[in-house]
């Protein structure tokens, strides 16, 4: 099974990735120190403006990671998942024999925004 994520959003409106990872809680550390490097390699991408990874306060046998990216267009984030940098780096945290990441990736569109007043 491959765990690549290309995206194909065709729009040229901004978007925002949100994805879960869920790995077992001891290997928690470990996984947001190979995240980096993935997530080094989409922040370099034309088009990126943020990316946050959440971490729970509170963890069971499990740890469920939350990764929020946001891009200026779809179509900028359809060109980065494009990049075979960010892939094989992707393959690499996949592969990785010391984690067992399960993942769901999605794309969204703001469709309501509230601001202070």
């Amino acid at each position: 099974m491959s765990h690549s994520f290309v995206s194909k959003t065709s729009t040229d409106e901004p978007v925002t990735v949100i994805k879960n990872y869920t790995v077992p809680t001891d290997e928690a550390d470990h996984f947001t120190d190979v995240y980096q490097e993935n997530a080094r390699i989409m922040a370099a991408q034309p088009g990126f403006l943020r990316s946050r990874l959440h971490r729970p306060l509170a963890e069971g046998p499990e740890t469920r990671f939350v990764h929020i990216a946001e891009w200026t267009s779809g179509t900028a984030l359809d060109k980065a998942t494009g990049n075979p940098e960010w892939h094989a780096s992707l393959q690499r945290m996949f592969d990785d024999p010391d984690l067992h990441i399960t993942s769901e990736p999605a794309t969204y569109r703001v469709v309501v925004e509230l601001q202070p007043s």
